[in-house]
């Protein structure tokens, strides 16, 4: 089982927004020195401090420099209209190559009305807007070349830098909240990041039922097939202390669960491509309540390393190949601490674990490039 470390930059009152995004390159350093195998920052706009990452390829780039082993994925690219699929094709190129062949592109349609809005997007075509990109990625990246014609996107043919034919092979994987989206995911022949775990663990069955049923019909939509399935968990924190890893985390966690469930219950009602977020409903009555939300979902890891080791595994069992671990603001001390007891205490473990055979492996990493060479 793999282990991102994932941020968002949440910044506690006492923190500057500046400081905050060099803390995120440190603790993503540590986590590469602890035995983390990938780093994941996601793309938000508007949010405030609850997440104020909004360039993630800008980040990613400065990390690569500051790493030489980790896999880095911009989980997840808004596949927008704003973010035209060939804009998104070259700076992921870039940094594949820069990063000697690390990155990972993640993708989403947004969950996030106030995103939607404020760069006026339609809710109703995001579906449309994420399948377009992934076509229009998968002819960058075989064919070096794109020509597609739409309603949304007129492209003549252009060649495309830094991308040549069948050069690269840059794993792709969706965010998935719906059960539609896993198989969808599957069948698009690209990993999927699974998103709405709070629901409980019946549902995470579901969902990888779903993404294993178009898997296994799988075409290679976005260039090349990736068979990976991940679980985003928040409010990640480890400490020998059970009740202590919850204290710490508690106030920044509950923070973000009420951030979810005002987006959801907004966009809920107002397309019918998202209302099955209203299921949000469902833990409404426990959204205060930590320790349900922790015991009843993989959703919060929060604990002593056997606590957070049981979660993993009751996933693995599942058939999840991989956890992204957002471990955010807590502060960068707090941070720094539970990096330092999971890469101690449960990356190991999870390493021991083996790999699912249906799943695609982890791609070899590149030397970095160097102009002297």
């Amino acid at each position: 089982m793999r282990v991102i470390l994932f941020h968002e930059a949440i910044c506690p009152p006492d923190v500057s927004w500046s400081q905050r995004y060099l803390e995120c390159v440190e603790e993503a350093v540590l986590a590469e020195s602890v035995g983390f195998d990938g780093y994941a920052a996601s793309e938000q706009h508007f949010a405030n401090g609850e997440a104020i990452i909004s360039a993630p390829e800008v980040v990613l780039a400065y990390v690569a420099a500051r790493t030489r082993r980790m896999r880095l994925r911009i989980a997840s690219v808004n596949f927008l209209p704003f973010n035209h699929p060939l804009r998104v094709a070259e700076m992921i190129g870039t940094l594949d190559i820069l990063s000697g062949g690390r990155a990972e592109l993640g993708g989403a349609r947004s969950n996030n009305p106030y995103t939607l809005d404020g760069f006026g997007v339609d809710p109703n075509l995001t579906r449309e807007y994420r399948d377009e990109h992934l076509q229009i990625f998968g002819k960058a990246v075989t064919q070096g070349v794109v020509e597609h014609q739409s309603d949304l996107y007129r492209i003549p043919r252009r060649k495309v830098s830094p991308l040549r034919a069948g050069e690269r092979t840059i794993p792709v994987h969706l965010s998935a909240t719906s059960i539609d989206s896993h198989e969808e995911a599957g069948a698009m022949g690209v990993g999927v990041m699974s998103g709405l775990s709070i629901l409980g663990w019946e549902y995470v069955r579901t969902c990888v039922e779903a993404y294993n049923k178009g898997a296994d019909k799988a075409q290679p939509v976005a260039g090349s097939i990736t068979r990976r399935q991940a679980i985003f968990s928040v409010g990640v924190n480890c400490h020998a202390d059970r009740a202590t890893a919850r204290a710490v985390t508690e106030e920044n966690t509950l923070r973000f669960v009420e951030v979810i469930m005002d987006w959801m219950t907004k966009l809920a009602k107002r397309s019918s491509n998202y209302e099955y977020f209203a299921q949000i409903e469902r833990i409404r009555a426990n959204m205060r309540n930590l320790d349900y939300l922790i015991d009843s979902a993989p959703y919060i890891m929060a604990g002593t390393p056997d606590d957070i080791i049981k979660q993993c595994e009751q996933a693995h069992r599942l058939g999840i190949d991989d956890v992204i671990w957002r471990i955010d603001g807590m502060g960068h001390e707090a941070n720094k601490q539970a990096i330092e007891m999971l890469g101690k205490h449960v990356v190991p473990v999870l390493h021991s674990w083996p790999e699912h055979a249906k799943s695609t492996p982890t791609p070899a990493v590149n030397a970095p490039f160097s102009a002297a060479a």
